[in-house]
Formats: structure tokens, sequence, C-alpha cells
């Protein structure tokens, strides 16, 4: 009896079916690929282990930031340990393998560029390899098996003398290299990395697990960007409470300027956010981006679901986008990092982009299914979304007589967010109705059907007032499009307006825009010229054709105690 019983679980061991893949570790490595020197692209190198049932999907994600076509930068792509490898569609390979079988999947990543990215072609997701320095994001460098987004992740860096390196992946387990957080496939897709001869790394050295990595030169310098990075993360770790300490990198790289443009933008990544910013760019215009950029390491993320179908999330975007940005302000100035003229001026050229958006009326449907493709229609949300934040926290103080402000709803949806699947927008109405405020009406009149948003009066306080006004139209003189397409030669100019009257012809190459604001008309315009091979600036007032009204923040008591407190939203 008792061989017989050992003679059966052996007959059950033999059988036991491979450990289960979504449990075992995807192992990434990263490596540059050169050639003479010079950076000529990235080699990958994921290993896990195969389906239970011998056949393992692999790809990539169906999209990030309008990009869908995330896998079009692989090159060369084999896998070690299969039988054999099927493509079965764009982006996905099918590999045929013994059960649980250890894998290897190799392949290549190319640049999107064969220059330095510009203001008018830059696009966060796709990769860029100079012969340099190289940038990318994890959605655009990383297949993973099917299903395993939740799998265990671990990342390493193959390093090359020369070639430095910085990514949020090393806050992953690596060889030789313990975690500063546990990590998923998710994390690695939700990943920057950066990299090149001249980078230039801040370390973690203060406690605060920040670190600053850049290539390239600005209009300031790293050093600067460094410092001004640490004080934007202090000021909302404070505001949550939260992730003192915790790792967290900011990547910068450049791109090349227009000369009638500035450039910059950036992108959270988990934690991690990446920044692109060109030559042009001064230090006090990365304060918003900084401020804006790391608040989405709570919201939207910390606050709620947001909805699973890509197409959809626009219609959410007033929370976790508007918000955001009603936050970098108030919090920048509350701290003290902008004054309350700056706090002014930031909001004043949001408010005067929304009186002229041509979107400006657009129904919430027709805005969300317009969004990807309607440079307007991604800007409404954002818009829409931080004048709604004003006139909610105005309205939250005068009616608790200053004891409840929308502070303290964020703060309860945090922790509210923690035990509940509940979408992000609706646990915000139903914690702010819980304040003694309904916000039904407006959600209906200005998200879903569209009405033009007027800010009152008193939304910042005592030490500003909301003035309605009547402003001529912005316009450059010119075709700022067939300009652009013309590189920067002047071209429809328009005799009606001021530019020809200072004397701006088609077939003047512009070299430089020296003064005036986007959608400003108040402001005087001026442009660098060459005419028949010489230099001169032509400076007018870029007012287009009629008027329209717009709302702006004036300053009223801008030397009292309180203004920056009040005009936070306290």
């Amino acid at each position: 009896m008792r061989l017989r019983l050992l003679s059966l679980a052996l007959v059950f061991l033999g059988a036991a079916a491979p450990p289960d893949p979504v449990t075992q570790s995807v192992q990434f490595t990263l490596a540059p690929d050169l050639s003479g020197g010079a950076l000529t692209g990235l080699k990958i190198q994921i290993r896990f282990h195969a389906d239970p049932s011998g056949t393992t999907n692999f790809g990539w994600g169906k999209g990030w930031a309008g990009e869908r076509k995330l896998w079009q930068w692989a090159r060369d792509l084999k896998v070690a340990g299969a039988t054999a490898v099927e493509k079965n569609g764009d982006g996905h390979w099918r590999i045929k393998s013994a059960p649980g079988e250890p894998l290897t999947v190799f392949y290549h990543i190319a640049s999107a560029y064969d220059h330095d990215p510009t203001v008018d072609d830059s696009d966060q997701p796709r990769p860029v390899i100079r012969p340099t320095w190289f940038y990318a994001v994890g959605n655009a460098l990383f297949g993973y098996p099917d299903d395993r987004e939740n799998a265990p992740a671990t990342f390493d860096w193959s390093s090359t003398p020369g070639i430095g390196f910085a990514s949020d992946l090393e806050h992953l387990a690596g060889r030789g290299r313990k975690a500063g957080r546990a990590g998923t496939v998710a994390d690695a897709l939700e990943s920057v990395v950066i990299g090149g001869r001249n980078l230039r790394t801040f370390p973690a050295r203060d406690g605060s697990g920040v670190r600053v990595a850049a290539v390239g030169t600005y209009a300031f310098t790293r050093e600067e960007l460094n410092s001004l990075a640490r004080r934007v993360i202090a000021i909302e770790r404070a505001f949550w409470n939260s992730d003192r300490g915790a790792p967290f990198l900011v990547t910068a790289a450049p791109i090349v300027g227009s000369p009638t443009a500035m450039g910059f933008r950036g992108t959270g990544r988990g934690d991690a956010f990446a920044l692109w910013v060109d030559q042009r760019t001064p230090l006090a215009s990365m304060k918003w981006l900084l401020a804006h950029e790391y608040f989405h390491t709570w919201n939207p993320g910390q606050l709620g679901a947001m909805a699973e179908r890509r197409e959809a999330r626009p219609a959410d975007y007033w929370l976790s986008e508007g918000f955001t940005d009603y936050y970098a302000r108030a919090l920048m100035v509350r701290a003290g990092l902008i004054s309350p003229e700056e706090f002014a001026t930031i909001w004043n050229e949001m408010l005067a982009a929304y009186a002229v958006s041509p979107v400006r009326s657009m129904p919430g449907v027709q805005a969300t299914a317009a969004f990807w493709g309607n440079e307007a229609a991604q800007k409404l949300p954002y818009q829409r979304g931080a004048m709604l934040a004003a006139i909610w926290n105005a309205r939250l103080r005068s009616a608790s007589q200053g004891s409840v402000n929308l502070d303290a709803v964020l703060h309860a949806q945090i922790a509210a967010a923690r035990s509940s699947g509940e979408q992000a927008t609706s646990l915000f109405k139903s914690l702010v109705r819980q304040k003694g405020m309904t916000i039904a009406a407006d959600a209906t009149r200005y998200l879903a059907k569209g009405e033009p948003i007027l800010l009152p009066a008193d939304t910042f306080g005592p030490c500003a007032t909301i003035v309605t006004e009547q402003r001529p139209s912005f316009s450059r003189g010119f075709d700022a499009d067939a300009t652009a397409n013309a590189r920067n030669v002047a071209t429809g100019v328009d005799p009606l307006l001021p530019a020809y009257a200072a004397g701006l012809r088609d077939g003047m190459q512009i070299l430089a825009r020296t003064e005036g604001q986007p959608d400003n008309a108040l402001v005087p315009y001026a442009l660098l010229v060459e005419d028949k091979g010489k230099q001169r600036t032509i400076r007018y007032l870029p007012h287009g054709r009629g008027v329209y009204t717009v709302q702006q923040v004036h300053i009223t008591n801008a030397i009292s105690p309180e203004c920056s407190r009040t005009l936070s939203g306290l």
C-alpha cells in the first residue's frame, strides 16, 4: 500500500501544471545601439515564461497620447525558446513553445526622427534617438505578453562607457539593484527613459527621492531646473500630505524652437514626468508646466477610476485636466512661487484663449468625439474644468463661511477612492454634495450643453476682481500655418491689418518673434525679419477684424499679506 501511494504521488507531481506565468516576473533589459560611437537605436530584451497552453501572444498596447501604432518603431523581432513565431496582425505576434518555457524576445527600436525634433513636429509617443542622445516612453519601447500588465517586472540598463542613462524604471528591482518600490509590467509601459553623452543627472541626496535628468541646452541652466522641480514637488506633496521621500524622476529633452513661437510640453509618467522644451522657453514658463504635470501624480489616478475606453475619457478631462490646471495656479501662488500679478497673467492668457475658441459652445458629446483630432477641442476641458473649479471653490467657501473649500473635497476624495471602484467624476459629485453643494445644474449647462462659462466678479476673493470687457480680435496679420509651411517666409499678409501698415510683406523671412503674446491683441507684437538682405524689427498691435467679449482677472490689492492666500482659494 505504501508503494502504491508513493507511485501515485510521483505521477501527480510529474503531471503538475507549469507555474502561472502571471505570477512570474517579466524582465526588461535596455541597451544602446552604437555605430562608430554614434547612437543609432535601442536594443530590447524581454524575458518571461510562456503561457501554460504553449501559445503566448505578444505585442504592444492599443495606443497612447493619440498614437495607435506604438509598435511601428520595433525592428527585427526574434524569440529565443520558441518553436515558431507568427505575425498576428500589426504589432502582435503569436509565439509557440513548450508550456511554461522561458522565452526571450529581442528587437531594436529605431528613431521616429532623422533630425532633432522641433516645436512643429515633436510628439511625445515617438522615440527620439539622435547621434548623442535619446528619449522614449515605455508605451513605444516595450511589447509584452498579453494579459500580463499586472505581472511583476524588473529592469536593467546595459551600460556603455560615455552614455549616461536615467529612467523611473530604475525604481524597480534589477540585477544587483534593490527595488525602490514594487513594479509591474504596467509600470514599465508608464515609464520614460533618457540618456546620452551630455546627460546631467541630479541625484536624490536631499531625502526627497527626487532626481532630475536633462540633455541639451536651454534658456536656463540645468541647475535652475533642478532647483525649481524640487520646490514644486515639495509644495504639492505638502498639499496632499503624501509621497514624501518617494522615488520620482523629472526628465528634460530639447526640441528646436520656431522663430515665431516657443514650445514646451510635458507628460506624467507614473512616478516621473517628462518635459520637452525648446531653447527659448524661459524658466518662469516651466513653473506652470512642472506644477501641472506633477499634480497628475494624484489626479486622476488616486481620485477614482477613469473610463476604460480611451475614446470616452475626454468626457472626464474637466476633472483630470481642468482641476489640475486650477491647482497648478493655486498652489504656486499660495506658496509664493509666483506673484499675484503672475497668477493673473496665467489666468488671463487662458481666459483670452477661451473667449476666442471656435469650439467654446460645443456640447460635451461633440467635444469628446473631437478631442483627439481638434486642437481647440483638446483645450476645452482644461478651460472648462479650471473655470468650474474656481467657481465651485468660491461657492463652497461662501456657503460654509470659509470653513470648506475645494481642497476639503479632494482630500476626502483621495481617502474615499482607496476603497471605491467608482469613477473619479462620479465620486467628486457625490462628495461635493455631502459638503452641501450640488453641481448637477452646472454640469448640464456647461459640460453637457456647452453654454459659455462666465466667472463671477468675486471668484478669487477680495484682492482681485473679474472684469468683462470688449477687446479687438487677435491676428498676427499673416497666415501663420502657410508661413510655417514656407519655412517662416511671410505668407498671406493681410493688407487691411496693422502688420501690413507697419511694413510686413509677403516674402520677408521671419527670423524671430521678439515681443507679443498669443491671443492677446493688446500687447505689442514684434517680428525680427530679413528683407532684401537686411534685418529689421517690425512692431505693431496684433489687431484683427472685429471685437469679442473676454473676461480678465484684475489684481486690486497685491500688497495685502492675504492676497496670495485668497487667490489660491483659501
